[in-house]
């Protein structure tokens, strides 16, 4: 439940943030994809620090990670995680695109055209993308610092 809340609260964030503007919403098409694409590859360099420690570390400490089952919820969280990273970039890259085709119907409410509507809805979902990412990424970050620091106490336990 606490999460449909963040999920209706991002939305909302979404639509109050978004702009028609064609100066304003080209900002965030030309500036989102890199940095979002610079996050994901940051974030699978760290994992693959991660697993390198783990790799490079004794037997016993091996085993206790591979038998922990906070190891094993973090791995899967991970996953799903790097998931949701990739499905925001691919949606932060296909969204500018998706706003410049022309679509067989005509939506307009109130005083408002089909055209700002249009704009207001996919910069919309742009800033709900890049909420999510940035989202995903501080938590991912936040657990691998998590991670490394509970490595560090492991190793010096064996030393």
């Amino acid at each position: 439940m606490k999460i449909i809340a963040y999920l209706i609260l991002t939305g909302l964030l979404s639509v109050i943030f978004s702009s028609v503007d064609e100066s304003s919403y080209g900002i965030l098409e030309k500036s989102l994809p890199p940095v979002v694409g610079a996050c994901l590859g940051g974030v699978l360099a760290c994992t693959s620090i991660i697993v390198g420690i783990l790799s490079g570390s004794s037997k016993s400490v091996k085993e206790r990670a591979s038998s922990d089952i906070r190891f094993s919820n973090f791995a899967s969280s991970l996953e799903l995680d790097i998931k949701i990273l990739v499905c925001c970039l691919f949606a932060i890259v296909s969204l500018p695109y998706l706003r410049t085709l022309s679509y067989p119907f005509e939506l307009s409410i109130g005083n408002a055209s089909s055209d700002y509507l249009k704009h207001k809805f996919f910069s919309s979902l742009e800033i709900f993308a890049a909420i999510i990412a940035f989202c995903v990424i501080y938590e991912l970050v936040s657990t691998l610092v998590v991670v490394l620091k509970d490595m560090a106490k492991i190793q010096k336990k064996e030393d």
